[in-house]
């Protein structure tokens, strides 16, 4: 940490603060009351209210800075502070003793002076640990421009580049200085006040090299370029140091597997499984337990209490077997425990009740041993699945429902057509068993030709009653209109437009003009075919 630090009284004004910051070069200014911290001033608060207005600088800093700061104790390891910042995503912590009075402040370049280089050795070029998502803007674009997009993207630096080519860099610290300058930043192009050249790397640069330029040049970013000049990064101090995430991680680790040490040395034992609470507390909803050989509960999460229906301070100690009779099949937990045992780990869906509701848990048992291959306990990692569980079935519920509901309409289908069938087939026994009969008495008893042949006609269209039309013919019939269907019946029987308008009594103009009709509703009205060949086919296609 940095230590000693300035502090600032409340009441001091903005315009105070900010000459303290430009000339001190700090990126934030704590606010302090009889040397207790009650705030926070930093670079970013004063850009987000500058994007957002005119700053009056005879403001009191209590106006304007961010309140609580966020703190942590004097003896807090280093790993857990970082963990408190990512939590927050804040960049400075503010470090106190016990009665909570200033000590110092935190910020990345306090971290990454901390690692040593075994930890740079997880990473080991800065192509690993670099941001791609870069931010930039041409060089006439305005400060101002540049200061809001700073504020709504909540980064501290923004590339000035043309062509792919890095030109300069403006920051936060930069933006402060021209703030403070008082000047229009609407009329101002970012050329007149990038920082430039601007430091790069190659993404092929160890980390720990990387590390050592920011360091030696108190710097805070590096731009990474290829072999041709070309911006394809970016690298902070923040990305130097994100790796301490996995390195707390391994730190829980090491604890579960030193179990049996723990046991022995108890003052390091309760410190470590301090830490390792306030780890398996940030868990959120997943399932967290450490058992012993026997099974009996070491350590859990409140997720594993709420599994578990008890209060989590009387769970430590109870076996776990007893504790699935109540909610699950405690055979099934056992049989897991039995073959992580043997395999090292064991995965499975478990089953279980949780305030009376089934629920199912993607479950993972394995077994905690030494280095001397001993077996020092067992841990449970468990993730509630029941949402996804739920809309499988659901799914699997809606499939069998379709497969059903198509059976069911092919049945249907299947009896639609045969009633189909037997109505037809009665229609025509019908048709010629008690129609024609009385046909063939009029045709005995006509008088003359014309009415010869509109028996004959009638007859015509029992027939075509009688057989089945084409699919083509069906769908065609339904376009015609009562007359047009008339006529088209008579051409098909091989009768001239005269006939047609003697048998229905129109004009021959009047017949035309419904054959004319006929063609373009049948779509051949452009085609080299006749009406009547055409109708003969059954209304079959004709190329």
């Amino acid at each position: 940490m940095t230590a000693p630090v300035l502090a600032l009284s409340p009441d001091k004004t903005v315009s105070h603060a900010l000459s303290i910051m430009e000339r001190e070069k700090l990126s934030a200014l704590i606010v302090a009351e009889e040397n207790k911290p009650v705030g926070i001033f930093t670079e970013r608060a004063l850009i987000q209210i500058r994007a957002g207005g005119v700053i009056d600088y005879s403001w009191p800093i209590y106006k304007v800075m961010s309140s609580p700061a966020l703190t942590a104790s004097v003896d807090m390891d280093y790993r857990e502070a970082y963990q408190l910042l990512l939590q927050h995503r804040f960049r400075h912590l503010v470090v106190t003793d016990q009665d909570g009075l200033l000590v110092g402040i935190m910020t990345g370049t306090d971290f990454l002076a901390h690692l040593g280089l075994e930890y740079f050795m997880e990473f080991r070029s800065v192509g690993q640990v670099m941001s791609r998502d870069i931010v930039s803007l041409r060089p006439t674009v305005s400060v101002f421009t540049a200061m809001k997009l700073m504020n709504e993207r909540r980064i501290s630096s923004l590339l000035i580049e043309e062509g792919g080519i890095p030109l300069g860099i403006i920051t936060e610290r930069d933006l402060l200085r021209l703030i403070r300058s008082k000047k229009d930043l609407t009329q101002m192009a970012l050329q007149e006040v990038m920082s430039s050249p601007v430091q790069t790397v190659f993404s092929d640069v160890s980390s720990h090299d990387a590390a050592k330029i920011l360091t030696k040049n108190k710097l805070r970013r590096l731009v990474v370029t290829n072999s041709g000049g070309k911006c394809v990064g970016i690298i902070t101090e923040t990305d130097m140091v994100k790796g301490l995430r996995t390195s707390y991680t391994d730190h829980l680790k090491g604890v579960i597997k030193q179990q049996d040490l723990q046991l022995k040395e108890v003052k390091q034992q309760m410190e470590e499984k301090a830490i390792l609470d306030s780890m398996l507390q940030s868990t959120g909803d997943t399932v967290i337990s450490i058992m012993d050989p026997d099974l009996n509960i070491l350590i859990h999460n409140q997720a594993a209490a709420i599994l578990y229906g008890g209060v989590a301070d009387k769970l430590i100690g109870l076996n776990a077997v007893e504790l699935h009779k109540d909610v699950a099949d405690h055979r099934q937990f056992k049989s897991a425990v039995s073959a992580a045992d043997q395999k090292g780990r064991h995965e499975f869906v478990m089953e279980q009740q949780v305030e009376g509701e089934i629920c199912y848990f993607a479950t993972t048992v394995f077994c905690i041993r030494d280095q001397d291959a001993r077996k020092n306990g067992f841990g449970l990692i468990a993730q509630n699945i029941t949402a996804q569980r739920k809309a499988v079935l659901a799914l699997e519920h809606k499939k069998k429902e379709a497969e059903d509901a198509n059976i069911a309409l092919q049945v249907m289908l299947d009896q639609h057509t045969r009633a189909k069938e037997s109505i037809e087939e009665q229609i025509s026994i019908r048709l010629q068993e008690f129609v024609n009969p009385y046909l063939d008495l009029l045709r005995q008893s006509v008088n003359n030709e014309k009415q010869t042949e509109t028996l004959r006609i009638i007859g015509a269209h029992i027939d075509s009653i009688t057989r089945q039309f084409s699919p083509q013919a069906r769908k065609i019939m339904l376009k015609l209109s009562p007359r047009e269907t008339m006529i088209a019946d008579l051409v098909r029987q091989g009768k001239t437009s005269k006939d047609i308008a003697d048998l229905l009594h129109i004009s021959l103009r009047t017949v035309e003009t419904y054959r004319n009709n006929l063609r373009k509703k049948l779509g051949i009205n452009k085609k080299k075919i006749s009406l009547r060949t055409y109708l003969i086919a059954d209304f079959d296609d004709v190329s």
